[in-house]
């Protein structure tokens, strides 16, 4: 019997675990499981797209289809692992429709990498504040772009700088807020984060430090 692999996540690191167990394993029963509609892709250019620097989020998708079928992986989108049960070495998966379904395995790989982080501030999930992890999140950026003439960035580490000057190319103001004394406060000391500050102040990004939201 052939062997039964779930691995749930298919983001880069869910990829390159299938990619391998393959290699390894040219009979096995490989199942991926995301709760997003699209399969791997790079996440480093969600700003990017934003800024319209790349024309397209589906420019960021690194497989297509047929690499999956070459693969001879079982690609499900849009389903959500709901329950795990290792003793019956079983996961139940939600899927779009909302029907339920079980997957036996031999082994399972939870890949599901980072998620973005809510802080916790009065009206955080009132309509008009976005997270920014996914291609569904930016898409909902986008549509809100539209619509806007300013943003505010709440966090100056890389993505939030990235986030900030694609809203400036797309002619919003745009304020970034940081709580921390100075800009990319994980990558870089005060005299080096000063060049950026004053490249961003130069570019009309406005950025306020030391100050949280």
């Amino acid at each position: 019997m052939a062997r039964r692999i779930v691995i749930i996540g298919a983001g880069a690191a869910g990829v390159s675990a299938a990619a391998s167990a393959r290699r390894v394993d040219r009979e096995a029963e490989i199942t991926l499981v995301t709760e997003e509609p699209y399969p791997a892709y790079s996440r480093c250019g969600l700003p990017f797209v934003l800024g319209r620097e790349i024309p397209s989020f589906k420019d960021l998708i690194l497989y297509p289809q047929d690499f999956y079928r070459m693969m001879k992986l079982n690609l499900l989108l849009e389903t959500r692992a709901i329950e795990l049960k290792p003793s019956s070495r079983i996961v139940k998966v939600k899927g779009k429709d909302g029907g339920v379904k079980t997957l036996g395995y031999d082994s399972l790989i939870v890949a599901t990498g980072a998620r973005a982080s809510k802080p916790p501030i009065k009206g955080v999930d009132k309509s008009g504040v976005h997270l920014l992890r996914t291609i569904s999140d930016c898409e909902d950026i986008e549509r809100q772009i539209e619509r806007s003439r300013s943003a505010v960035v709440i966090g100056a580490g890389l993505v939030g700088l990235e986030v900030a000057s694609a809203l400036k190319e797309r002619n919003l103001r745009v304020t970034v807020v940081e709580l921390l004394e100075h800009v990319l406060p994980m990558m870089l000391d005060q005299d080096m984060a000063k060049i950026v500050h004053e490249h961003l102040t130069r570019y009309g990004i406005d950025v306020i430090v030391g100050r949280g939201v």
